[in-house]
């Protein structure tokens, strides 16, 4: 499975959230916890927990795409196979039972505070949207292993080497015991499972 998470730089004061969202507040006995859902049932348990009345955030991005003459504009979970809800016991309980969940990761008091501030500046950002556009991008460490899904390497795995504007991948050609190194934009990489 592959991990991706958005970095947000940390700012001296959180962003304050736009007069018409709602900000996402915790609550005592309740946790925000991430849920893992099948895939592309992100939708599906957003509305179970609507209708079920269990608070829960589902970041989109916002896609253009240019048709002959018209634009087509969609919105597609910013996080694969991600929801974020607020639980007790029950409420966990409850989105088990809708059949689309597969877990839930587990959060203490701390790490909920911190994911907290991080979903209400996602809020913001998505309420940005139409001004500048989002992009996720894998986290990448060095020594990780990754897969380059664009460009004229597609298809071809790697070694991260380094992090900077640019990632230094080397590619391993262990019979001959060398190796090539190419520098791509993190856009062009995806993790590779294991």
């Amino acid at each position: 499975m592959a991990s991706f998470t958005m970095t947000i730089e940390p700012m001296q004061e959180p962003i304050p959230p736009a007069p018409d969202l709602p900000a996402i507040r915790q609550t005592p006995e309740m946790l925000w916890v991430p849920v893992y859902t099948k895939p592309r049932c992100e939708k599906v348990v957003e509305d179970y927990c609507r209708h079920h009345g269990v608070a829960c955030y589902l970041p989109l991005l916002r896609r253009a795409r240019r048709y002959q003459r018209r634009t087509v504009e969609t919105f597609l979970p910013m996080f694969r196979s991600y929801v974020f809800a607020q639980v007790d016991a029950d409420r966990r309980t409850q989105l088990v039972q809708s059949h689309r969940v597969i877990h839930m990761i587990d959060v203490t008091a701390q790490q909920e505070a911190a994911l907290v501030r991080e979903l209400n500046d996602l809020l913001r950002l998505e309420q940005l949207q139409s001004q500048a556009d989002l992009v996720v991008l894998p986290e990448l460490q060095p020594g990780q292993t990754v897969i380059i899904t664009d460009g004229p390497f597609k298809g071809m795995s790697g070694i991260v080497q380094r992090r900077r504007s640019l990632t230094r991948v080397t590619v391993n050609i262990e019979l001959l015991g060398q190796a090539v190194v190419a520098e791509m934009d993190i856009g062009e990489l995806e993790c590779e499972p294991g």
